[in-house]
């Protein structure tokens, strides 16, 4: 096998589509939509990979094409083409690479090392002393297909040599922990509402999203930015739990909830002019967020409407959409 960061060139030829989705290709993807065999399916691109490696009917059921690609780059893209890669190599390490996919892609702390890993490989890829930047920057190409052709055959040394890349990802993941302390210490308070899956988390910043996805129980987040003690009032987005925009199996299934509605009623109230409650696709969204206080081109500005008032109206709303049964 051979791999090729996808380029519309490559769209009538035969191929293995690893984690994204690409035309005219086999799927081992997690992306909704897929077409991967219902006993490769798995949360993670990586997972699928080695559930596929792992099937002993794996060549009945999918096509063995020579050559894989992916559209993006993230940890699970690096790890599960890695992995299909490199089978035998990657045997010994699968729940560890599982680990650091489910922490880039879902901003899961499945374990330390698992953060710390996806911290690792996006730093390599953005931050100034990675070894890898001059090459990097100077790449007739693609960024994201420098990514790969310059951390793929490293993977293995990431494992093996973490602590040697600490100055890139040590920071960081300190920041995670603090986050995370903060939360377990009651510091950082959450307002569970159980019966429109919701959860609320106010604090001065906005609190790491892997300590909002490892303490909130909700389906649906509510962040709030208290700036309200120097003038600057509150900044809002409301998201989904980080995995809701793939298709998972272990995971359930978040039924995705229409906001415009909830959008307007807040424009209405709101009286700050320099921003615009925003619901679903706007410039800058997150995969997950569905609502967001913001001005024109995404940027959070802070509110003048009290979380108090925010808080109801979305309670409201969710409390409507599951009387009328309005998901999509």
């Amino acid at each position: 096998m051979v791999f090729y960061f996808y380029e519309n060139a490559m769209k009538d030829v035969d191929k293995i589509s690893v984690d994204g989705l690409v035309p005219n290709s086999a799927h081992l993807s997690h992306w909704r939509g897929n077409q991967t065999p219902v006993p490769f399916k798995a949360d993670t691109a990586t997972e699928i990979v080695f559930r596929y490696l792992c099937h002993p009917k794996r060549k009945d059921l999918f096509p063995q094409y020579r050559i894989i690609t992916n559209n993006h780059f993230d940890t699970d893209g690096l790890l599960s083409i890695w992995a299909l890669l490199n089978p035998k190599k990657a045997e010994p390490l699968a729940g560890r690479m599982i680990s650091a996919a489910e922490a880039g892609d879902f901003s899961a702390f499945s374990s330390e090392e698992g953060v710390q890993l996806n911290l690792l490989i996006h730093a390599l890829c953005h931050h100034n002393e990675s070894p890898f930047a001059g090459k990097i920057t100077s790449y007739d190409g693609p960024l994201e297909a420098a990514y790969y052709k310059y951390i793929l055959p490293v993977v293995p040394d990431l494992f093996k040599n973490k602590d040697r890349y600490r100055p890139l990802w040590q920071a960081n993941f300190e920041r995670i922990l603090h986050s995370m302390a903060l939360f377990e210490k009651g510091i950082i308070g959450v307002e569970e509402h159980e019966d429109e899956r919701l959860s609320v988390i106010i604090d001065e910043k906005r609190p790491a999203r892997q300590a909002i996805d490892h303490y909130c129980e909700g389906d649906l987040f509510l962040v709030v930015e208290d700036r309200e003690h120097t003038g600057g009032g509150y900044a809002y987005e409301l998201e989904y739990r980080y995995y809701a925009w793939a298709e998972t199996v272990t995971r359930p299934q978040i039924m995705k909830i229409p906001m415009k509605n909830l959008a307007e009623v807040l424009n209405r109230a709101e009286s700050n002019p320099s921003g615009l409650w925003l619901a679903e696709d706007y410039p800058g969204r997150a995969m997950t967020s569905v609502l967001k206080y913001t001005d024109k081109e995404g940027k959070s500005q802070f509110s003048r409407l009290h979380p108090e008032t925010v808080i109801e109206a979305v309670l409201s709303h969710l409390k409507r959409q599951d009387e009328d049964g309005s998901v999509s």
